[in-house]
């Protein structure tokens, strides 16, 4: 009971000892408003739809940045460089009379690579960024995934949000066809989440964290807080692109039963919220493509 009461007691301080820093913020913000970029009829639609409902679906060809086709011939040449060394076991190989193993996604940090680095300095992408978040941002980096085919979720198949800044913006751009049975982008619009059930589904996450790890939800255990009805899925042929706020609204990759590749683009605020959980994006958590070959 005492112990109850104490933690109850030390999260409150913790929200009160919050309060300068979000002042702060939101004064940034209203003196930033000023300052912010101007955007082209594109640009307009993905800022709009990103504060609306947390995801704005265009393309590659929509978009016309004259740095994509470099990026697109290199992403093809290191999926080929992750192909050659990745283990060869797949979904497909597990034992009928086995537990099934999970095989979670390989993952290069591309940050550094002048052809990737390029399209994610893009004048009008960073502009589109800038104004969705509404500060002074900072590109993080760049991650090229293969998600491979489980019966279950791993990792970010989970219902989840991500927590490295109050807004972030990621740019998913698929270097696969993706459609239902490969696993697409799934989230749930910021308008069928209230902040009470918002909170609950934050505490369930909590809860099984603690109990297994397990990064977010099943569907099953959101379905309990959000109807299918009310999720939203994204397929898309290559080149498709994803602009989504991570932090702001519910998502996962749909478990597959076909890998699919992707690269993933990550901006936050200038000076984030958790910098400690931007390092992923540029540091040796993952491999580093030129040290692979």
């Amino acid at each position: 009971m005492l112990a109850n009461v104490q933690k109850k007691l030390e999260r409150k301080a913790a929200q009160f000892a919050q309060i300068p820093a979000e002042i702060a913020y939101y004064l940034q913000l209203k003196q930033h408003a000023r300052h912010l970029p101007t955007l082209d009829a594109v640009g307009q639609r993905a800022v709009a739809a990103c504060k609306r409902e947390g995801v704005f679906i265009t393309s590659l060809d929509e978009l016309g940045f004259a740095s994509s086709a470099a990026m697109l011939q290199a992403a093809r040449h290191y999926l080929d460089v992750m192909e050659s060394i990745r283990p060869k076991q797949t979904f497909a190989d597990n034992h009928a009379n086995q537990p099934p193993q999970l095989l979670p996604p390989h993952i290069f940090t591309m940050t550094d690579l002048p052809e990737f680095a390029n399209w994610g300095r893009e004048s009008r992408l960073l502009n589109i960024v800038e104004n969705y978040i509404g500060l002074p941002i900072a590109f993080q980096g760049v991650h090229l995934r293969r998600d491979l085919a489980n019966p279950s979720p791993v990792t970010t198949e989970f219902w989840h949000q991500d927590l490295e800044d109050r807004r972030m913006l990621k740019a998913i751009i698929y270097l696969t066809d993706v459609e239902e049975k490969d696993g697409p982008f799934e989230y749930i619009p910021r308008s069928e989440v209230s902040p009470w059930v918002a909170k609950q589904i934050h505490r369930r996450v909590g809860q099984a964290y603690a109990k297994s790890q397990a990064m977010g939800l099943t569907d099953a255990e959101m379905e309990t807080f959000v109807p299918r009805s009310a999720w939203k899925r994204c397929t898309g042929p290559v080149g498709t692109v994803v602009l989504m706020d991570p932090k702001n609204i519910f998502h996962h990759g749909k478990s597959r039963r076909k890998e699919r590749a992707s690269l993933f683009y990550i901006y936050t605020a200038a000076n984030p919220l958790r910098p400690e959980h931007c390092t992923q994006y540029c540091d040796a958590s993952y491999a580093r493509p030129e040290l692979a070959q």
